[in-house]
């Protein structure tokens, strides 16, 4: 299940994907080296910790707990799609769809 709300002490989407079955764990060194080769630009990685990458204009930060953040957007809808492709790359996007 992906969760998208808006964070408005921050000005952004926050977005948690869960799942019954399993805990989400996210290995971001390869969720940074998909991002890049779908053309996104990774702009720090500090493994195990966060990874910081620019998604259609927008600054995200994402966790190993599975917690997106997306700066300045204001969409839900939008920060979802953008949560997919994250997922998708660090290969949980089944186990929290």
């Amino acid at each position: 299940m992906i969760i998208a709300k808006p964070c408005v002490t921050m000005k952004g989407v926050v977005i948690s994907g869960y799942s019954w079955d399993r805990k989400v764990k996210l290995d971001l060194t390869r969720t940074a080296q998909c991002l890049r080769e779908r053309g996104y630009t990774v702009k720090k990685l500090l493994p195990g910790m966060m990874l910081l990458v620019e998604m259609e204009g927008y600054e995200t930060s994402v966790y190993p707990s599975g917690k997106i953040i997306i700066k300045l957007l204001e969409d839900a809808k939008r920060g979802e799609r953008l949560a997919r492709i994250i997922y998708d790359c660090a290969g949980v996007l089944e186990v929290v769809s």
